[in-house]
């Protein structure tokens, strides 16, 4: 009796991990381009993962982490960290949407800086924890810098990087992509790291627009976490009446953490040129998986219905 008892004691153990989100650590750019609002409330409304923390990275880093904040606690989720990279490009002007999170207070950054929080949380779960990479990758290439060891044990990246086949606006000539060019130096290094990296590049979210019957649903939702992607659109739209139809360039590579459903993946060897081109070189054994192909109108029907049944709220 006793051994039926232990059996099936290590069955509901087994059972328990299989159902266990994937650890995973968000890292954005939160406030920029709209579709990291879109990306976060995804990475905040999937079961699929346990979410160990969010990093914020580039530009105008404190203001980006009081967005991330302030779209936890709407939805009561403040008892996931964030993180504050440093900060860059002190010339720049600090983009519209930072204003949502003005005077926010009610829920704030951990002290710990991104990488050191990243370090910490790599080494606290070796082997276990997914990074999903929407902007700029300094702070993973802090990380490398500071404990390459620390690095090797990631279980794995996705990222939203590069332009392997197609450019902005699917131009038929490669663009230098802004998450790679934005930190040239980190893209080198995330490339050359030994990691398992999955890129979704522009060849599978340039495409990937979010129109206006769309936002139109999210805007009648009415649910915290939708309420808060409207505003941000609002604001990102307001220096450029023409720009209408969101690009959802990150929740791709948010998407593809959760599921293979939507992109076609090959294997590739990419490197990173010095003016910011993502080059695939077929000479050479492969150090990533590249998106190739995305089926858009079934990711935006998910995406959207994933959106609007979800009902995070304060609690």
């Amino acid at each position: 009796m006793r051994f039926f008892t232990l059996l099936m004691f290590a069955g509901l153990l087994w059972a328990g991990s299989l159902f266990a989100g994937r650890k995973i650590i968000f890292d954005t750019d939160l406030g920029g381009d709209v579709d990291d609002a879109f990306a976060q409330a995804l990475v905040q409304i999937s079961p699929e993962f346990e979410v160990l923390g969010i990093t914020v990275c580039d530009g105008p880093t404190e203001g980006r982490g009081r967005l991330s904040c302030r779209m936890l606690w709407e939805a009561g989720q403040d008892s996931i960290p964030v993180a504050v990279g440093r900060s860059t490009r002190p010339e720049a002007s600090p983009p519209p949407q930072l204003h949502w999170g003005d005077g926010f207070a009610r829920y704030r950054p951990t002290d710990e800086p991104a990488a050191d929080f990243i370090i910490r949380m790599l080494r606290k779960y070796p082997g276990e924890v997914t990074i999903i990479s929407v902007g700029p990758v300094t702070n993973l290439g802090d990380v490398i810098r500071k404990d390459p060891g620390a690095w090797k044990l990631v279980r794995e990246v996705y990222a939203m990087f590069g332009s392997f086949y197609m450019g902005y606006g699917g131009d038929s000539r490669p663009s230098a992509e802004w998450n790679v060019r934005a930190d040239v130096p980190s893209a080198q290094l995330l490339m050359t790291s030994g990691v398992p990296i999955t890129l979704a590049g522009l060849d599978v979210t340039t495409m990937v627009r979010f129109g206006k019957e769309r936002r139109l649903q999210l805007l009648y939702r009415n649910s915290p976490l939708t309420d808060a992607i409207c505003a941000l659109y609002t604001l990102w739209a307001l220096p450029h009446p023409e720009r209408r139809d969101p690009t959802l360039f990150d929740p791709v590579a948010v998407a593809m953490a959760i599921t293979d459903e939507f992109v076609q993946l090959r294997e590739a060897h990419v490197r990173v040129t010095a003016e910011g081109f993502t080059v695939v070189d077929e000479s050479k054994a492969a150090n990533c998986r590249i998106g190739m192909r995305i089926t858009t109108d079934r990711f935006i029907e998910w995406l959207t219905r994933k959106l609007l049944t979800q009902n995070n709220i304060r609690r």
